[in-house]
């Protein structure tokens, strides 16, 4: 008897899972801020804590890196599993800020160990998959398109409250994408089990 997958993350059950992604200035960690860190603990793909975000307006851009380090992001371990879209752009990101603040350096052999053992769960990776699938229209397909170009705009104006507005949407609209995905790949490993049952033909 097969067990139903309920969620994409339902085969990792034994990770803690969190909720990531950042905001920034641009795309070069060495000369763009992170303007913002996003978190939230999840079980199985779902909410299991508060949501918190880390503002560099409030907090400085040492002190969110510093915060984010200690929960966990960048050690090769299980206790912070990353869930997100683009994983590698924003952790790369923490990390070149890391090491500029001193709060976390990585060697080659470091780096190395990092990017072969820790988990993490790259929605990228489930939205390519499920946009081969076939679900154009659906909020995977628009979430796939959508950026976030706005917030340095947002930033430079002071319109803080906007911010926020659009890291809780995007978080609420990750949530929601990881409920589609999970009952999109439950589709498709079903019509997949039934083509290759012999009893089915």
């Amino acid at each position: 008897m097969s067990q139903r997958i309920s969620s994409p993350l339902a085969v990792v059950t034994l990770l803690a899972e969190w909720y990531f992604d950042i905001e920034t200035e641009g795309t070069d960690p060495q000369q763009d801020r992170i303007l913002t860190i996003q978190y939230q603990a999840m079980t199985d793909g779902e909410r299991a804590g508060s949501f918190q975000m880390l503002a560099e307006w409030e907090w400085g851009e040492k002190q969110i890196v510093r915060t984010i380090v200690e929960k966990g992001l960048l050690d090769p371990t299980w206790d912070f599993v990353p869930v997100g879209n683009h994983l590698k752009f924003d952790i790369t990101f923490v990390m070149e800020k890391a090491e500029r603040y001193g709060i976390k350096k990585f060697g080659l052999e470091g780096l190395r160990y990092y990017w072969f053992t820790k988990p993490l769960i790259d929605l990228g990776d489930v939205l390519r998959l499920m946009n081969r699938s076939g679900p154009q229209g659906s909020s995977i397909s628009e979430f796939s398109r959508k950026n976030s170009s706005d917030v340095p705009r947002l930033y430079r104006d002071g319109k803080y409250e906007e911010i926020i507005e659009y890291v809780t949407r995007e978080k609420d609209e990750t949530f929601a994408i990881l409920r589609e995905a999970g009952s999109l790949l439950q589709d498709l490993t079903t019509g997949r089990r039934q083509t290759a049952d012999p009893q089915a033909r």
